[in-house]
């Protein structure tokens, strides 16, 4: 029996490679971003600048051989999920930590922000499971273009590797309480000319704003549709930042943004713009969770 035409095939194969060529990027980015912050603050330290909130960026969670920097095992997850829930680490969402510096609202002591970036399927086989066990919560944020892909039947693939969340999976997982789903830009991963959301050598102010208005608020208002919600961050594609995309990022509504670089965040409510760019911990494969949280969760 034909599943698939010659043309949706050619996509099937299209989107697997822009996820491989996402999670190499995202590597390179990394490697040449990091400022190996996490001697100076431990997550929950108050220090005359802010409260430290370390964020941890995942990506995958899987069983087989594709394990590697951006690939964890459901065990390494779940390990350190109980680590962070031993040693008295309370998540919280983005809204959470938006509130707290906008609004004078509180977050509890020992505050940890688990995040997802790309929206992979598995995250929701996975991942959720965990976190109801151990009363977590987590942010990810999805790329509208795979989203849109793995939402018409038939589907690409519901392979774990490869596949991504549906619009009825992100309801789902928001209407859970498990998740906050934010926004990782609509088709901003694909393989063309731009590094992801960042301003193209030669290109108008004017035509790069454009662009990124037009590419976030297209998931934007996809999610709104589809699912009831409204993102109030956007978590950069590769970490590709220009000096120009906060203020754009601000006049669309968004209240805070993530970043790629490695580091804790001190974070002062007198100080709004200290929710943007904010740095993360990528989590990879091979390292026991008291080694990986132990510099800056111990």
């Amino acid at each position: 029996m034909k599943l698939f035409s010659n043309n949706r095939l050619a996509g099937y194969i299209s989107l697997i490679i822009a996820v491989s060529f996402t999670l190499a990027i995202c590597s390179i980015l990394v490697l040449s971003s990091v400022t190996d912050a996490f001697t100076d603050v431990e997550g929950g330290q108050i220090t005359e600048d802010g409260i430290a909130v370390p964020i941890v960026m995942y990506h995958s969670i899987l069983k087989n051989s594709h394990l590697g920097k951006y690939v964890i095992t459901p065990t390494e997850f779940e390990d350190d999920i109980r680590y962070l829930s031993e040693h008295n680490y309370n998540s919280i969402t983005m809204t959470d930590l938006i509130n707290y510096v906008y609004n004078n609202g509180d977050i509890p002591l020992k505050p940890v922000i688990i995040t997802f970036d790309d929206g992979n399927l598995n995250n929701y086989l996975y991942g959720q499971p965990v976190l109801q066990r151990y009363n977590m919560k987590a942010v990810i944020s999805v790329i509208g273009s795979y989203t849109e892909a793995f939402s018409k039947a038939p589907y690409p693939t519901n392979d774990p590797s490869y596949a991504h969340v549906s619009w009825d999976q992100i309801k789902a997982m928001h209407d859970s309480g498990l998740f906050e789903i934010q926004n990782h830009s609509y088709s901003l991963h694909s393989i063309n000319k731009r590094n992801g959301a960042k301003r193209k050598k030669g290109e108008s102010l004017e035509s790069y704003r454009n662009m990124l208005t037009d590419d976030i608020m297209k998931l934007q208002n996809k999610l709104k549709d589809a699912c009831g919600i409204t993102p109030n961050t956007f978590t950069y594609p590769y970490g590709a930042i220009s000096s120009e995309s906060k203020e754009i990022i601000k006049e669309l509504g968004f209240k805070a943004s993530l970043s790629c670089l490695e580091g804790v965040n001190l974070i002062n409510k007198d100080k709004e713009d200290v929710l943007f760019g904010l740095k993360r911990k990528n989590r990879p494969h091979g390292m026991t969770s008291e080694k990986f949280f132990k510099r800056f969760c111990p």
